[in-house]
């Protein structure tokens, strides 16, 4: 089976997000949009904006669609990842700025030298989500891809736990998520998984409670 690395993967979601939001979605509506604990037209305008801020990352500067994760909920934007310079850092910023849209930034994007950033890309290519080998850097454990994918499988088998309203991201095993928890025994529930995970070293939550 071909391995796709992490930096392909991202470049090709904005591909994917194109196919199927321009195709099924435009069909059936916002308003039907499945499964997460919120309004479909409130999911609409998520996508929107991410493919927004996706679109105009690949005409500045294709490095952002791998070094540079967006996540949102509730034109909440959460911006994770590694860039080399300072000026790519604002550049990034600005892009994301500039839609107003936005209600709020968490801004965790981290500023690191070229070759820092150049070891971190090729040791999650190389170790990928499928393995959970220590990964060559001294500043991780384990790979955060293979972090995120065990945050996946976990909490969708948990019960109690609506995995599809939650965003997270792993870097450099740190953990960041955002979204929304029904209640205070979900929202326990989720940070302790993640927590649990080998390697983690630290979760930092935007996750907000409903009752």
């Amino acid at each position: 089976m071909t391995k796709i690395s992490q930096g392909w993967r991202k470049t090709l979601q904005v591909v994917a997000l194109g196919i199927v939001f321009s195709a099924p979605l435009a069909a059936c509506g916002p308003l039907q949009m499945p499964v997460e604990n919120r309004a479909g037209d409130d999911q609409w305008l998520d996508t929107k904006i991410k493919t927004g801020i996706l679109g105009d990352f690949a005409e500045a500067d294709h490095s952002y669609l791998i070094d540079v994760n967006v996540d949102i909920w509730k034109q909440q934007v959460m911006v994770t990842g590694m860039v080399d310079s300072k000026g790519k850092y604002y550049d990034v910023m600005s892009i994301i700025r500039q839609d107003k849209r936005i209600k709020k930034i968490y801004d965790h994007l981290q500023i690191a030298d070229a070759q820092t950033v150049a070891e971190y890309r090729d040791a999650e290519q190389k170790y990928g989500e499928e393995s959970a080998v220590p990964a060559d850097s001294a500043q991780q454990s384990v790979s955060d891809a293979w972090i995120e994918s065990q945050i996946k499988a976990l909490l969708l088998a948990e019960k109690g736990v609506g995995s599809v309203n939650y965003r997270w991201q792993s870097v450099g095993n740190v953990v960041y998520i955002m979204g929304q928890s029904a209640n205070k025994t979900e929202y326990d529930k989720v940070l302790s998984i993640v927590r649990r995970i080998k390697g983690v070293t630290k979760v930092v939550s935007h996750v907000s409670v409903i009752g």
